[in-house]
């Protein structure tokens, strides 16, 4: 529900942000939308480091608590330092070079400009929110987090709609987003300090002061090898279309691009179990470490069941999409687009149907400290994967592009299934902070 529900909206939003921003605003919003979410692999993996740190803190030692105040107090200062270098950074560039849009007008220029400052403040809260987000998952607070989530992607979309009905000016729309991701962090601020048993009001003083250099250095140590995993798969996801723009042509790409954005989102649901899966793995990982053995048996349990699981679902999804495409590209984009596409779509489900189904293994790798290893696997598919799209696309087309994400997504999966299969813990492994 956190995550369809904010989608869902946003879906809704668009037509009327259509209307009464018109097409060229709506364009520049998306791009913005699109740009700030991205730079949220500026949090360098820290929010998985936290969420792993705390879950493996909370398996009974005594020294719990002290250490969720040293990791989130550690990630916080080094997140809020790197946002606001960032935004210094961006600012000067906007400042200096203006926006990075082609636009129709000397006016609309000098609004987008005014707008993207408004929007660059949005980057510190949004890391610093991702450092809070991971101690609540870490602590098993799923509850209250989708109970913000779900608020906050609505008014992400809603504020945006309800200043264009009175304005169709960007600057209200991004200063509007600005004051929802205030909101949002000082409500997981709140949360945060709840579980910590702090009062809110003296949380910033508690979280510096047991801010420490050794522990910074022990989430990096995690979270980078998350950054290089966070890098390298967008390169993943979109190689192929600057493959099938530089080999068959530009119109090409949209034809490829819309049906894999819209089955793109299939994984949605089998990650929303995940970010319920990490903290508890991670949990049973530190007790098989330290005073339970038998954890180690759990969590391979717990594995192969989520796996099942989440494989059942996915099929079933799967086939109803295969079945159903061409109906609804037919409908959706004309008969025209829907015979360039249907195949291709199809091919795609399965694909990101595999793709889902992985997402299982690869958080239980991240949940016992194998980021290192995920991270290699990445970086090493990808110039083997580029050569197998272009050679696809040489051969067969746009639908040899979905073929090659196919062939990519069963390695992928098979490969990090292995991993976790001969992952073992003894008293000296195991995830530690």
């Amino acid at each position: 529900m956190g995550t369809v529900v904010p989608m869902l909206a946003a879906l809704a939003a668009v037509p009327w942000l259509m209307h009464y921003m018109g097409q060229e605003r709506l364009g520049v919003l998306s791009l913005v939308w699109v740009v700030v979410g991205y730079f949220s692999f500026l949090d360098m993996g820290l929010g998985r480091a936290v969420t792993v740190a705390v879950a493996a803190d909370r398996s009974g030692r005594p020294r719990a608590l002290a250490d969720e105040i040293h990791v989130v107090g550690s990630a916080l200062v080094l997140l809020l330092a790197v946002g606001l270098a960032m935004t210094a950074v961006l600012g000067s560039c906007i400042a200096i070079w203006g926006a990075p849009f082609k636009l129709s007008s000397a006016e609309l220029i000098n609004e987008v400009r005014l707008a993207l400052l408004w929007t660059l403040p949005s980057l510190p809260l949004l890391l610093l929110s991702s450092a809070f987000r991971g101690h609540l998952e870490g602590v098993g607070a799923f509850r209250a987090l989708n109970q913000l989530r779900i608020p906050t992607g609505i008014l992400l979309v809603a504020i945006p709609c309800l200043t264009a009905y009175f304005s169709p000016s960007l600057v209200w729309a991004c200063l509007g987003i600005f004051l929802v991701r205030l909101l949002h962090l000082l409500v997981l601020s709140a949360l945060t300090a709840h579980e910590i048993g702090h009062a809110m009001a003296a949380m910033p003083a508690v979280l510096l002061r047991h801010s420490t250099w050794p522990w910074l250095r022990r989430l990096l140590s995690f979270g980078g090898w998350v950054t290089v995993s966070n890098v390298v798969g967008p390169v993943i996801v979109y190689v192929d279309r600057f493959v099938i723009g530089a080999t068959l042509a530009a119109s090409s790409v949209a034809v490829y691009a819309v049906p894999f954005d819209m089955v793109s989102r299939l994984p949605v649901l089998v990650a929303a179990l995940c970010s319920v899966l990490l903290p508890e793995l991670a949990r049973l990982s530190s007790l098989a470490s330290a005073t339970d053995p038998s954890a180690l048996r759990r969590s391979h349990q717990l594995v192969r069941r989520s796996s099942i699981f989440s494989a059942l679902v996915v099929a079933v999804l799967v086939v109803v999409g295969a079945l159903a495409a061409p109906w609804a590209l037919a409908l959706w984009l004309g008969e025209d687009f829907a015979q360039q596409s249907g195949t291709l779509t199809q091919v795609l489900l399965v694909a990101f149907g595999v793709n889902a189904v992985a997402q299982i293994p690869f958080t239980a790798l991240q949940a016992v400290g194998k980021v290192r290893a995920v991270a290699l696997l990445h970086s090493a598919e990808l110039v083997p994967y580029a050569v197998l799209v272009f050679f696809a696309i040489s051969w067969l087309g746009l639908v040899g592009a979905a073929w090659a994400w196919l062939l990519r997504s069963i390695i992928d999966y098979g490969v990090l299934g292995w991993m976790w299969h001969k992952q073992t813990l003894s008293p000296s492994m195991g995830i530690k902070f």
